[in-house]
Parts: structure tokens; sequence; C-alpha cells
């Protein structure tokens, strides 16, 4: 099965507790507690910072331009050769042939991706050059199965459905899941190992969220529940769920 290589660090990355202004200079200054309040706030990094409350479909639109950038920089690696670098270069029409989305989604997921490390941009005359963050370093990126998305097509037809609900939070909800299950996907086994504590943990879904996300990504054909087959439990593995992923054995 073909696949790309696909940036997965940034995926990896957990919210972080941070001290206010004001508590960290009552750690500084030696101030008594209730002097100042000294409260600590929820840093976002990762997919947790693509949330529908902040960002909408436009979160949405971050992880399939994502994928888009992924597959155009694959097509152009094997049509070139071997992969000499990170940099793929990329149009807005580009983009659109594989993700068929409005150019104002495109603008906003491309900020966004920024923002969340999964990429780097540059200016080359009139285009945009795009780095794909960490794929030329091992632990640093997960394939995606780019043969699997896009069928015999030139865009990305399994995630029709994505495109055509992008305005409900699920199908963020889902791609959200289905970004962390490439990263934490094992190589031998393709199998992604994870409870819902560390679903939450990395993408701050609630419960209910996840499962509906599960059973959508199922619906999809992009995930599959692996049984002892796939991934045969380990001693001392704690009680949590398997998923196959599709498309990559």
């Amino acid at each position: 099965m073909a696949f790309a290589m696909l940036p997965s660090a940034w995926a990896k990355r957990k919210p972080a507790m941070h001290m206010h202004a004001e508590a960290a200079r009552v750690a500084v200054l030696g101030l008594r507690i209730e002097e100042a309040d000294t409260s600590t706030a929820l840093a976002f990094h990762g997919l947790s910072q693509l949330s529908w409350r902040h960002e909408k479909s436009s979160a949405t639109a971050a992880i399939l331009v994502l994928f888009a950038l992924t597959i155009i920089s694959n097509r152009a690696q094997r049509k070139a050769g071997l992969r000499s670098n990170n940099l793929v270069g990329a149009t807005y029409e580009d983009i659109q042939e594989v993700a068929p989305l409005s150019r104002k989604l495109i603008a906003r997921g491309l900020q966004l991706l920024r923002a969340v490390e999964a990429i780097g941009m540059e200016r080359v005359g009139n285009a945009n050059l795009y780095s794909l963050l960490g794929i030329e370093e091992n632990g640093k990126w997960c394939k995606l199965p780019q043969q699997h998305l896009c069928e015999t097509y030139k865009h990305m037809s399994r995630l029709k459905h994505y495109f055509d609900h992008i305005k409900r939070p699920g199908s963020l909800h889902a791609l959200k899941l289905y970004m962390l299950l490439l990263s934490l996907r094992e190589n031998v086994s393709n199998v992604a190992r994870c409870s819902y504590e560390t679903i939450q943990e990395y993408t701050q879904l609630r419960r209910e969220e996840i499962r509906d996300a599960i059973q959508l990504l199922i619906a999809t054909h992009l995930i599959r529940f692996a049984g002892d087959e796939d991934a045969p439990k380990r001693k001392g593995d704690p009680m949590h769920n398997r998923y196959f992923i599709i498309g990559l054995a």
C-alpha cells in the first residue's frame, strides 16, 4: 500500500499547566499566597489547540490540508526520485485538487498548521513553499495511507463525508482522533493501543465525543477494532482498545 510521510510530533504534544503571570510573580518574589491570585491555566498544544469551540470548521480544514500537503509532497518526490528534504511547493489550486475546500478554509487551515508547528512556510517569488516539520527525523513522522484515502482518484475520495460535513463538530472530532491514532500506530502490528483517558489527554475530547468519533471512523472505513489475531494483548498491558489502521497493511 502506498503511504505518505505525515508530520506527527505536533500531534503528540500534550496540554500543560502554566501559572498565570501573577502566580509566577508570587513564586519569584516570595509573596504570601493570600496576596495574589495563584491559579493556573491549561495551555493547549497540538491536537488540543484544534478545538471546535474556538476554530470551528477551520480546525477540520487544517487536518485535511495537512493530509493534502503530505500527499502532494509524496507524489512530487515519487516523480522526482529520492526525497531530498521536507519541502513541498503547492498553490491553493494544488491543495484543492486533493482536498476540495474553499480558499478561505485553506488559508485559515494553513495558519492553524503553522500555529501548532505541523508545518513551516516561506514565500518564494509568487509561490508558497511549505516544510513538513519532522519528516526527516525518526519518531517525528507517521504513515498516512495515501492510496486508501485517494483510491483511484487524485483527491481524497475516502474522506468525502468529512468534506461534505465540515461544518459539523463530529467531523473534527473524528479527524483529530484519526491523526492521533496514526501518530501512535505500531509499525509492525499496524495497531494503535490507547485508552479513552489517553485520547482525552491529547485531544481534550469528552468521552461521548470519543465514542462517536470512533464509530464515525469505523463507518467511513478508516479504522476497525483490532483483535488478538492483529495485536495480542501483552503481559502487563492496561485495559484499552486496540485500533487497526485500514490501508497500511
